[in-house]
């Protein structure tokens, strides 16, 4: 057991596990999936390999896991010596301030920060403690990177105005990407779309989407909320942000139901949906617009049509037609907005070890030491300095005032 910690502390041992994440994360954010924005598919053969999504892949969170344990490692046993320095014991291999003739050690220590009544005297004793708290800090950062990659979930879905749907609904949640430990299905959260305007504009930034959510948790109460991209909103652990993408959709009433077809840009004045029948017929509806389908001004007149089997027949509101082999009737042309949502984890634990390291930083900052006085008659001193003891016992050897 003691090699092992002492293999783990070693600094050749941190060396080999940082190089290798370095290595690891330099390569996998060139990889054409990873750093392609037009999200390219990865091959069999990284799939196979566990590198369809590097960060999260058995060969990153192994990396990460040994990077805590090497901290680990180094931090145990690091609270019993900083406590044991508070109290003004020093290590074994303190500096040593030989007795000198006419010098008094109290007197030199105190020129140069240190103070107390007794036989211990401290300088920035609070600082004692910023080794310890930055180690703390990486603990927390490195295990909050390591929960966050391996049980991060994340995905995207779409709704129309007055649209109530479950996020756990086969079908609705797509472009999902989940770490391996990750819950297997999207969250239980029903959110529904109140209202959509895609040009509002918030003060301080340009013509952008906003939308009022109602969201329910399970065995929870309807929360409605303004939601846009510049602030999100949590519920039960999910993050849910307004998202860019946004089109027209055909409302159409099937037996028993309402439901909306999403249509999908094919130009600045078309957008077209695809439905396939029971028998792999498809059914594409396509609108036509008399401007832009992005214009703040509106779409202008739109004109409706379904094409099956190489035939073009227009449709209007209210009217019946077939749609993927079943009859239908057209209800309304209303605007889909996009949506994502996420859950992270290791969020807390990432920004609170931020927090600790910056703190142990700052604390690190100030030139903290403990100093402890030999006998009266022997006018000598024991000093602990987290840097420059060499250069304090120099000065005490030449005599500096």
């Amino acid at each position: 057991m003691n090699r092992l910690v002492q293999l783990l502390r070693s600094a050749a041992f941190a060396r080999v596990v940082l190089i290798y994440l370095a290595a690891l994360c330099g390569v996998a954010a060139w990889l054409p999936w990873v750093r392609g924005a037009d999200k390219t598919p990865p091959p069999g053969w990284a799939v196979a390999v566990g590198l369809a999504r590097p960060f999260s892949s058995p060969w990153f969170l192994a990396g990460v896991a040994a990077l805590f344990a090497s901290t680990l490692a180094c931090t145990w046993g690091k609270r019993a010596r900083t406590a044991g320095l508070w109290r003004g014991e020093l290590p074994p291999l303190a500096a040593v301030l030989e007795p000198r003739a006419g010098r008094d050690a109290r007197t030199f220590l105190r020129a140069r920060g240190f103070a107390g009544t007794g036989r211990a005297l401290f300088r920035f004793r609070h600082a004692l403690w910023g080794g310890w708290i930055l180690h703390i800090g990486l603990l927390a950062l490195i295990a909050g990177v390591g929960v966050q990659q391996a049980f991060q979930d994340g995905g995207s879905f779409e709704l129309v105005p007055g649209e109530r749907r479950n996020l756990a609904e086969p079908g609705l949640v797509f472009a999902r990407e989940r770490g391996p430990l990750a819950p297997s299905s999207p969250p239980d959260l029903e959110i529904e779309l109140v209202e959509f305007d895609p040009f509002r504009r918030q003060p301080g930034y340009a013509p952008d989407r906003f939308s009022r959510v109602a969201l329910a948790p399970p065995r929870g109460r309807d929360r409605e909320t303004a939601l846009d991209r510049a602030a999100g909103v949590h519920v039960a652990g999910v993050d849910v942000y307004q998202a860019i993408p946004s089109g027209l959709a055909l409302v159409v009433e099937a037996p028993g139901a309402l439901r909306a077809l999403h249509l999908r840009e094919r130009d600045p004045h078309a957008a077209a949906g695809e439905v396939s029948g029971e028998h792999g017929a498809v059914t594409r509806v396509v609108a036509r617009t008399e401007r832009r389908i992005d214009d703040p001004a509106g779409t202008g007149a739109v004109e409706l049509s379904v094409e099956a089997a190489g035939a073009s027949t227009p449709i209007a509101l209210g009217q019946p037609f077939t749609l993927g082999g079943e009859r239908v009737r057209a209800v309304a042309l209303a605007r889909w907005a996009g949506f994502t949502y996420a859950r992270s984890p290791g969020t807390p634990a990432v920004l609170l070890g931020f927090g600790l390291v910056l703190l142990g930083a700052a604390l690190l900052a100030f030139p903290a030491g403990v100093a402890r006085l030999g006998d009266p008659d022997e006018n000598a001193a024991a000093v602990h300095l987290a840097r420059g003891a060499e250069a304090l016992r120099q000065e005490w050897e030449r005599g500096a005032a």
